[in-house]
């Protein structure tokens, strides 16, 4: 387990937004937001903006957080898109150097495989992968590889067809884990060789239908997989090796009683390795949970408001001592000081007026 180190003076933070509204969402946003945290007070103040982009909502930034991915969450008719950046952390200077054509409708997420020399680019509307190379600085090269899904889940309204919503290279950088919110399934394709990423699935994953897996992600050891379901309300946690995925439990995110509507965003585990975090849009907080190193068990620890309206994202610092969360429908970002025995989270300062933000990155 890793050991929590003493947080810096300041934090560096990048966050995507919606500019042009969607029929989800009253876009507010300016772009890419880069802003300075203070870990004293919690005290966000401004640093720079980047404003020549449509709804770079979801970002991904390189390991020495001198490039920066992003996509333009659009329909493929009006210029859906990937895009490098070159960023600045000091300045907060980002200009753009490169733009891929998703070859999809509304891009909603991008990463980085391990080595930083490819691009993954998930299009939820129309329910493709893009894979593109990256050469030494970065940049896109060659052809991209198109990895379009097929099928449907039991819910007729939001699973007519394959939605991905994330994909996330393992901890070793052997495979990609693609989550389908449309076909209840989570895909497991090998990366590398000439097409860059096998377009054929190791393993596919059944979840339960009609909870939609929407993202992952790994333990700090790499031997369990977290996934949270935007409809299931719930968390579950896999075995993962090279031989396949065993679910060990599946905990509601929603607290006793609840008789709202809700839907889970986001989900991180603490760089310590204890704690795993999800949100919930709806009922507006975070959830927190031990899990058990050895049999994956999930105990909650318990449910902190994001004191705003749907918390799309949230981030944890490298140290672990803070996290911040988005909420996309109240413009805001809040942040929460992280207990490191407990998991609890404490609200830290105001929250920051910011429109409609998605994603929140520490860099």
């Amino acid at each position: 387990m890793a050991e929590p180190t003493s947080p810096p003076a300041a934090f560096t933070l990048v966050v995507g937004s919606y500019t042009h509204s969607l029929p989800h969402v009253e876009a507010r946003g300016q772009g890419i937001s880069v802003l300075r945290l203070c870990a004293e007070t919690g005290c966000i103040t401004p640093v720079s903006s980047f404003t020549d982009l449509r709804n770079p909502t979801y970002l991904a930034l390189a390991d020495d957080h001198r490039m920066l991915y992003a996509v333009e969450e659009l329909p493929l008719e009006d210029g859906a898109s990937a895009v490098a950046l070159r960023f600045e952390p000091g300045s907060g200077d980002i200009a753009l150097l490169a733009r891929v054509e998703a070859v999809g409708d509304c891009p909603c997420h991008v990463s980085l495989d391990r080595q930083g020399r490819r691009l993954f680019v998930s299009n939820y509307v129309s329910g493709n992968l893009l894979t593109c190379a990256l050469d030494a600085a970065g940049l896109p090269t060659g052809a991209a590889v198109n990895l379009q899904r097929s099928g449907s889940g039991p819910n007729e309204s939001r699973q007519e067809g394959p939605h991905v919503h994330q994909a996330m290279a393992t901890p070793d950088g052997s495979r990609l884990l693609v989550c389908d919110a449309g076909t209840d399934e989570i895909a497991v394709h090998a990366i590398g060789g000439a097409t860059l990423i096998d377009p054929q699935p190791d393993l596919v994953v059944k979840t339960k239908g009609g909870h939609m897996p929407r993202h992952l992600a790994f333990s700090t050891d790499a031997t369990k997989v977290f996934v949270v379901h935007e409809l299931g309300c719930s968390v579950s946690c896999y075995a993962y090796s090279d031989t396949g995925m065993r679910l060990l439990d599946e905990a509601s995110t929603l607290p006793d009683g609840f008789e709202g509507q809700s839907a889970c965003a986001a989900i991180r585990v603490h760089p310590g390795g204890r704690f795993v975090y999800a949100s919930n849009r709806g009922h507006d907080t975070i959830v927190a949970f031990e899990a058990d190193p050895g049999a994956g068990a999930l105990r909650p620890i318990g449910w902190y408001s994001t004191r705003g309206a749907v918390p799309r994202d949230f981030a944890i610092d490298p140290g672990g001592h803070y996290l911040v969360a988005a909420n996309q429908d109240s413009h805001s970002l809040s942040v929460f000081s992280i207990d490191q025995q407990t998991g609890a989270l404490t609200p830290v300062g105001e929250p920051y007026g910011i429109g409609s933000p998605v994603c929140v990155l520490f860099a």
